[in-house]
This record gives structure tokens, C-alpha cells and sequence, in this order.
């Protein structure tokens, strides 16, 4: 029950956020303009830039406490909590100072602001330090509840302290300082709270508060983290190369441009990081207990269900991407600039997303090295491909990039998953729980496209025919991937009421 708890919150706290961020994305632009936002944009670029620092100890924590309460060495993990939590302000530290010392320099040299005075592009940059450093330990301690079952709580807390600061931020920018600093210092602020706040549960979940401090304890740790490490680097480059480039040479209106268009595909996160976060410390659990049966049961039945869901949304967004950005920013001009990013960045991220299985799975196995590799090569291919179509088609070739790149991890990713992994996590994994979704959703979308097409119909319209076609291809996912009765029993699984597998 545990699992599925922890899984609809954590969904449900990814819905909220993106609501919360296509909610408020129209009053920012309202009230603080274009440039500025794309000066938003740019800090959520940084901010996962910047995510190398945390040289792979988050997810390192959630495995150990994962570990630690199948083992019985709670106090071993709770020390290690405390241990790492002295490092994380260290390192926060670390952050506010150079991008305070880098402010300068980033105003002018690489941000291309037009109408935004250089002194105020620095002041913003260097209050993104102010805000990063205020946040940078929600993800260690995220990552503690994570491993502890959990993720219930982070949510929750998430949720509420996300709405509390869009409320406030927009309240401060009508009726307060309309700046862009002001936006970053009601960030910074909230930022700090969360902090405090999941420090303390993370505590209380884990337990054994007296537990010392020990640093030599990293050691211990520090060869699973240094893979770890290596996998973040390797991944933030893969998902932010793109964004880097385009912030170099397009005017920052057409970044903003590029940076909304993500915005509205990040809506897919609803579905990928939930469930990578539940499954994270179950897999965990499962091979510690060696129970590869219920593994692969749950790695299939969670694949199929969960890429017919991400592959019908994906190939909504795909193919109605201008009618939904027609209805929401009310700019007949603005929709159709945006509309094609949306559609490929939208159809490499879904690719994407469905490879969470294969990577949470080599890092539960404890085969960090595996998941290094992929980035590697991912790397080898991707940094050439966006730097040649980015240069010569803008934002464009940034957006095509991300679909290359998904397509890419599908194959490789699928197959050294396979080999070096588990063998169920193969090719026959890729053509029965992902192929037959990907077909059962992509067709009615098609459909769908081509009557809004020939009937030219209305924003509204289209955006109708999109959700019917959504919908059908999910019924036609479930259809051709469960039996009836298969899919009885995998729904009261996912519902808490388990039962074995056959």
C-alpha cells in the first residue's frame, strides 16, 4: 500500500507544480515581460546545471536508507544524513559566492538582454545564486524520504509551500515591487523554508537523532557516489547542452521562446519523476530480498501501464500543441512560433522518460557504471548534433535534437540494460511493454490531427479532438498490453491490495 501511496502523491504533487507553473507563467509575463522571464528561464537552466555539485549524494542517501531499514542499520544512515547535511550548506555556500562573482560577467557577456539594463541582468543573476543556495538542500532530503517510503510527506510539503510561494510572488510583483528581483528574493525565501522543513522530517523519518556526525563514513559511500557523480554530469550536460547553446546565440526574447516551450513538455514530468522516485527503493528492496520474480513482474506491468499514459499525453501535446498555446497565452502570434519546439521536445522527452525504468533499475542493481556509459555515448552523439542544429536552425534544431537523442536511448539504453542488468529488461521488454503503447496511442493522435486538420476547426475544438484521441489511445494501450484479468489484478496491486504474480 506503501508504494502506491507514495506514488499518487508524489504524482499529485507533480501536477500541482505544473499547474502551478502554467498558471503563472501568463502573469509573469505580464507584469515582469518577456526578457525577464527568460532571465527565469535561464536560472532554471543553472539550477540543473549546477546539480554536478551534488556529486550523485542524493540518490546515494536514498539508496543507503533504503538499504539501512532492509538491513537493520538505521543509525549507520541516520549518521550519514547528518554528515552529508554539513556538506550540502558547505557546498550552498560555495554556489551563492561564485555566481555572485560570475554575475557580472554573465550580464554582459552571454545573456543578449535588449531592453533590460546590464546592472539589473546582474543583480537578477546574482540573486539566482542567493536562491540556489537557499534550495540546495531539498534535494538531499528529498532524496532521504525518498529511501525511507517516504515520499508522501516530501510531497505534501512540496505542494504546499509551491502554491504558497506562486500566491505570494504574484501578489508581491501587482501590488508590491515589480521587478525581477523581487521574484528571486520570494524564491530565495521559500527556498529556505522548504529546506528547514524537510530537514526536520527527514529526521524524524529516519530516526536516531543522536546519531554522530562521521565523516570518515563517507568513504563508505563515496565509489557508488563518484559513478553517481559521473551520471549527473554526463546527464545534465545531455539535457541542458541545448539550452546553454541557445542562451549564447539567440536574442533572449527567442530563448524565452525556446525555455516556453519546455515549460509546457515539462508538464510530462507529472508522470516520469513519480514514478522513478517510488520505484527507486523498491527496486532496492526487491534485490536486497532477491525476489527477481516480483521484480520483473512489476518492472513489465509498471512499463506498460506507465508509457501508455506518457506516450498519449506526449503525442497530444504533439499534435495540438498550437491550439493549447492558442487557449492558454490567448497570442495568435506567439502559438505559432512555439508550437513546433513544443512538438519534437515533446516527443523526445517521452522517449526519454519511458528509459527511467532501465536506469532506476541499474542503479537499484547497484551498476552505476552501466548508467555512465550510456551517457557517454548519449553525449558523443548529442553535443555534435544539437551544436550543428542549433547553429544553423535556432531553436528548431534544439528541439529536433531532444527527439534524435530519445531515440537514441531507447536503443542503446534498452539493450546494455539487458545484457549487463537482467534479461527480461531486453529487447523483448522494448517490443511488448513499450512498442505495442507507443503504436496504440501514436494512431489515434494521427487520427485526430487529420480531422482537425481537414475540418479546420477551432482551438477549442482541436483541443477537444486531441483529448478524445488521448484517451482512445490509452484504451488501446491498456487493450493490447493486459488481459482483462491481468489487468484486475495489476490495478488492485497498484491500489494496495497486492497479490502474486503468476
Amino acid at each position: 500500500m506503501r508504494l502506491a501511496r507514495n506514488m499518487a502523491a508524489a504524482m499529485a504533487n507533480s501536477v500541482i507544480v505544473v499547474l502551478i507553473n502554467l498558471v503563472a507563467l501568463p502573469f509573469y509575463l505580464r507584469l515582469l515581460g518577456m526578457e525577464a522571464y527568460g532571465l527565469i528561464g535561464f536560472y532554471a537552466t543553472l539550477q540543473t546545471v549546477l546539480q554536478v555539485l551534488d556529486l550523485g549524494l542524493a540518490p546515494t542517501v536514498s539508496r543507503e536508507i533504503a538499504h539501512g531499514a532492509e538491513t537493520g542499520h538505521q543509525r549507520r544512515s541516520a549518521s550519514l544524513l547528518r554528515t552529508l547535511g554539513m556538506v550540502y550548506i558547505g557546498v550552498a555556500i560555495i554556489i551563492a559566492m561564485l555566481v555572485a562573482l560570475a554575475a557580472p560577467w554573465i550580464a554582459a557577456h552571454w545573456l543578449q538582454a535588449k531592453s533590460l539594463p546590464e546592472a539589473t541582468v546582474a543583480q537578477a543573476v546574482a540573486l539566482m545564486g542567493v536562491t540556489l543556495a537557499c534550495r540546495w538542500p531539498i534535494s538531499l532530503y528529498h532524496g532521504a524520504l525518498i529511501g525511507a517510503h517516504r515520499l508522501a510527506r516530501s510531497a505534501a510539503t512540496s505542494m504546499t509551500i509551491n502554491i504558497t510561494a506562486a500566491i505570494t510572488t504574484i501578489a508581491v510583483l501587482a501590488w508590491g515591487v515589480r521587478s525581477i528581483e523581487a521574484f528571486f528574493v520570494v524564491q530565495a525565501a521559500f527556498g529556505l523554508v522548504h529546506a528547514i522543513v524537510l530537514r526536520g522530517l527527514a529526521q524524524r523519518a529516519v530516526g536516531e537523532r543522536d546519531a554522530p556526525y562521521d565523516f570518515a563514513d563517507l568513504r563508505r559511500v563515496w565509489k557508488f557516489s563518484a559513478w553517481m557523480s559521473g551520471v549527473a554530469i554526463g546527464g545534465l550536460l545531455l539535457t541542458q547542452v541545448d539550452k546553454l547553446v541557445l542562451s549564447r546565440l539567440l536574442p533572449l526574447e527567442s530563448f524565452g521562446h525556446y525555455m516556453l516551450a519546455v515549460l509546457v513538455v515539462s508538464g510530462l514530468q507529472v508522470l516520469t519523476m513519480p514514478v522513478s522516485n517510488a520505484l527507486y527503493p523498491k527496486f532496492a528492496t526487491l534485490l536486497s530480498r532477491q525476489d527477481l520474480r516480483a521484480l520483473e513482474h512489476l518492472y513489465d506491468a509498471g512499463t506498460r501501464l506507465f508509457a501508455t499514459a506518457l506516450f498519449a499525453l506526449a503525442f497530444a501535446l504533439a499534435f495540438q500543441a498550437g491550439p493549447l498555446l492558442t487557449v492558454w497565452l490567448r497570442d495568435t502570434a506567439l502559438a505559432p512560433e512555439v508550437a513546433p519546439l513544443v512538438a519534437f521536445i515533446a516527443v523526445g522527452m517521452a522517449c526519454t522518460g519511458v528509459m527511467y525504468f532501465p536506469y532506476t533499475l541499474q542503479l537499484a542493481a547497484g551498476r552505476p557504471k552501466l548508467a555512465l556509459l550510456t551517457t557517454v555515448v548519449l553525449l558523443i552523439v548529442m553535443v555534435p548534433t544539437v551544436l550543428l542544429l542549433a547553429t544553423r536552425q535556432g531553436a528548431v534544431g534544439g528541439a529536433i535534437a531532444w527527439t534524435v537523442l530519445g531515440g537514441l536511448y531507447l536503443l542503446f539504453g534498452t539493450w546494455l540494460t539487458g545484457r549487463y542488468v537482467m534479461p527480461f529488461a531486453g529487447w523483448r521488454w522494448l517490443s511488448s511493454n513499450v512498442g505495442v503503447p507507443l503504436l496504440a496511442t501514436v494512431l489515434p493522435a494521427l487520427l485526430g490531427a487529420w480531422i482537425c486538420r481537414t475540418l479546420a476547426v477551432g482551438p477549442w475544438a482541436a483541443l477537444g479532438i486531441g483529448g478524445l484521441a488521448a484517451l482512445a489511445g490509452m484504451g488501446l494501450g491498456i487493450a493490447g498490453s493486459f488481459a482483462p484479468r491481468e489487468f484486475r489484478r495489476v490495478l488492485g496491486e497498484a491500489l494496495g491490495r497486492s497479490t502474486p504474480a503468476p
